[in-house]
Formats: structure tokens, sequence, C-alpha cells
């Protein structure tokens, strides 16, 4: 880090605050309290050298940590491009270009690709067959919009009696709070425990808005070298969720009222994705944008308007939770060779208490749809 940590002391009736400050190894930023505030209660005064000793070592450790991944980040936004892999067929799969679904049956479908330039053409099978005995193994993991797809993404691949899904979504992950939010380390139980087979993964509304605490993440969406310190997360994001050989399905950030962010991040996915073959990108953006590809907030539904996005123009409502879940499972059944059976749109993930978050306006109770 090049200098050392300087320890402010603060007494409160309450305890100490002890603020570690300190710079990052490119010197650039100041990360004062979000990375390591300790915040001691119970009586700890400033005056207590034994203890505030251990606290030091505890944030010296942190900051070890923080100094090796920041490093790495570093080295890898100053990679020479050429040193990139062998660039592949990009897959980015929407609505378009995922054949539809029958209401009763499992039967094989064909699946097609989209390629950059978008020609279409045939894509290999990236999933194997799941049986009875044997399902096919899908793990979630993003942030809160993530965490709002979930349900109804559960309960479409769960439906065919042929998959089994597992949340591992968490309200405030971004892969740019690393500093805060270990994530590689984190999964890593659940891909233990899960062994899944393809892994479903969105970010961005930490990574890009600007969003309480978001001062800490690293790169900032402001940042000269955003765009090759952010590939080099969801690199990384891959190499640990593929890592025992799993595809990762990567959904687009959906559209913003305010247009920018959301297209900034998913070029960048789409440019990854065209160096490596564990990941395909889900194009999210259909479903929620009208006939002139402009923003929509309530999709139609039997003549009734239903709001598809939360008053904040971000988060979902049951609505799109089933346009998104809809999308993205009939992109992963494809690839298993299975399709969507109708009957899970109104199931009991309609009920889920997290759609009462900032409760959406809709036009009659959960689980009726007029």
């Amino acid at each position: 880090m090049g200098t050392g940590i300087q320890w402010r002391c603060q007494s409160s009736d309450s305890g100490a605050d002890l603020m570690p400050h300190y710079r990052v190894a490119n010197g650039r930023r100041l990360l004062s309290g979000l990375v390591a505030v300790l915040v001691v209660m119970g009586g700890l005064g400033c005056g207590d050298p034994a203890e505030i000793e251990g606290l030091q070592i505890e944030v010296v450790e942190l900051r070890d940590q923080l100094d090796a991944l920041s490093k790495r980040v570093t080295r890898m936004a100053m990679t020479p491009a050429a040193s990139a892999p062998t660039t592949v067929p990009v897959r980015v799969l929407s609505p378009s270009t995922v054949a539809p679904s029958p209401s009763t049956t499992s039967a094989p479908i064909p699946t097609t690709s989209v390629s950059a330039s978008m020609a279409v053409s045939p894509a290999p099978r990236l999933l194997r067959s799941p049986t009875l005995e044997d399902p096919l193994r899908v793990m979630v993991v993003g942030d809160s919009v993530t965490f709002e797809v979930e349900p109804g993404l559960t309960a479409a691949l769960e439906h065919t009696g042929l998959v089994t899904s597992a949340n591992r979504t968490q309200v405030g992950f971004g892969l740019s709070q690393w500093p805060i939010y270990f994530w590689w380390e984190i999964w890593l139980p659940f891909l233990a425990e899960v062994r899944p087979e393809a892994v479903v993964i969105q970010t961005g509304t930490w990574d890009v808005y600007d969003v309480w605490g978001g001062e800490g993440r690293i790169p900032e969406p402001d940042d000269p070298n955003w765009e090759e310190s952010f590939a080099f997360l969801v690199r990384m994001a891959n190499d640990v969720l593929a890592g025992d050989g799993a595809h990762v399905y990567w959904l687009t950030m959906l559209p913003s009222p305010n247009p920018g962010w959301p297209e900034r991040l998913n070029r960048l996915l789409i440019d990854v994705a065209a160096t490596d073959d564990r990941m395909s990108v889900v194009d999210l953006t259909p479903g929620f944008t009208d006939e002139d590809g402009g923003y929509t907030s309530h999709v139609d539904r039997l003549g009734v308007e239903w709001p598809i996005r939360k008053i904040d123009g971000v988060h979902l409502c049951r609505e799109g939770a089933e346009v998104a879940a809809r999308i993205a499972a009939s992109t992963i059944l494809a690839d298993a060779g299975l399709a969507l059976i109708a009957g899970w749109e109104d199931g009991p993930w309609r009920s889920d208490n997290r759609y009462d978050v900032d409760p959406c306006d809709d036009p009659a109770p959960a689980g009726e749809t007029s």
C-alpha cells in the first residue's frame, strides 16, 4: 500500500469507533470506513491498548486481502488486448432466439444462437439431458433484482420435474463491492453444496448506479479504466462459478428510465463472452421495452395494466419477475433439450413476501390475474 494505517479513535457513550484510514494499491482512492470500520460496543474506550491492538491486527489482515485483489484488478486492467483469449461466437440469447415452448410437454426443441453480428446459427447443446432420478442442478446468484427474479425462475424450472434450483442471491451484491463482500469466497461453500451444472447471475445495480455506501466500490463507475477493471471481475466470477464445469448464464441489466449505464454494462458482458465460452448472455431487454425499444413499466394482462417495475424503476413486481423468469428459464431449458411447461406462472411463488417490500400497485391481490 505504500503507507501504513493511520488510526483514529473517537469515544462515545456506547463505545469507541476505531477508524482505519488507508489508500488502495494504486494510491488513487481513500477507503475510509466502508471497508473496515470497527465499531466496538460494550464500553471499550480509546485507552484500552490491548483490545485495540487486537482489532488493529484484524484490520491489517483485511487490508492485506484487499491489497492482493486490488493488485490483481490493476494488473488485469493493464494487460494488453493482444493477450486476450481467442474470440469465440457470442451467445446473446433473447426471447426472439429461443424457440417457443409447448404447453404440455418437455420434448426436446431446437436452439439457436445470436453472434455479435446477429447471424443466426445452430448452437451446440451446453447442458446434459436431465432425468427424474438425476435432475439438472441450477444455482442462482446476484443482487436484489435477481432476488426478485428467482422465485419465478425457480418455479418455471422446477415445474418441468427435471430441474432443481437453489437460491443464493444477496441483496446489495455487486462485483465491485468486493472490498466488503468477498463473493469469491462466499460462493465456494454454496457451490460445493449445490454442485450446479448451470449458474444464473445478474449484477449491476450496486456496480453502476449512485447508491448509498457505493463510495468504496472498486472500480467506481466513473473511473477511466472502469471497463478493463470490471471485465476482470466478470472473468474472475466466471472462474469461480464455472470452476467445476458449470455453464454461467449472465442476465443483462434491465432497461432504466435513464438509459446509459445498463447498456454500458451489457455491452461489456457481450465483449467478455466473446472470449469465454463458459458464459452465455441472456438478454432481458425485449421483455422490458416497448415496440420502439423504449422503457416500459407495465404489461397488459387481459386488458388490465399490471406494473412490472416498482416505483424506483429498478426492482421488479410479480409480473416483471414472470417476464424475466420466462426468458431465463426458456434459455436454460433449451440448452438441456427441454421447454417450459405451462402452469408455473400462477403458482405459490407469487405470494412470496419479497414482492411486498416496496410493494407494487397491483390491480388485484397476489395470485389473481384480473
